[in-house]
């Protein structure tokens, strides 16, 4: 099976239980960095919630609680690769991309996971270096 690497937005859907259908067929996979990202909004979301925040504090309660109870525990099945493991692939691939850390981790997420990135928006800097390795990336909302 197939491995996708999904951003923070997807990982959103996916633990409040509305995995998009085009991910149905992968095994998932997310990042350090959108998990964190991830955790923060929904964790510390206050008043005005945000895009990442928002559809959690909608919920019913119960939902909300079984899906934040996720958010803490992550599920066995989505993989979290180690930044132990991705620290030396990111530092070589640092002389060829020019991407903030946490593009960085997507890409060397991607390439050791010989994994498909699936994105909430377009990153044309991202999407570009993984292209430039030979690794697909899709747009999916």
């Amino acid at each position: 099976m197939s491995v996708a690497l999904v951003d923070d937005q997807l990982l959103g859907d996916v633990l409040r239980g509305h995995t998009p259908r085009g991910l149905r067929r992968f095994e998932l996979a997310t990042t350090g960095y959108w998990y964190v990202r991830l955790c923060q909004a929904v964790l510390v979301a206050t008043g005005r919630p945000g895009v990442l925040a928002s559809p959690f504090a909608e919920l019913p309660e119960s939902l909300r609680e079984r899906s934040i109870a996720a958010l803490l525990d992550l599920p066995e099945d989505i993989e979290l690769v180690s930044l132990r493991d991705l620290a030396p692939d990111i530092g070589r691939l640092r002389s060829r991309h020019s991407l903030n850390i946490l593009g960085m981790e997507v890409l060397a997420a991607a390439i050791r996971l010989d994994a498909d990135v699936v994105l909430s928006t377009s990153s044309p800097r991202l999407e570009a270096a993984l292209a430039a390795e030979g690794r697909s990336c899709r747009l999916t909302r």
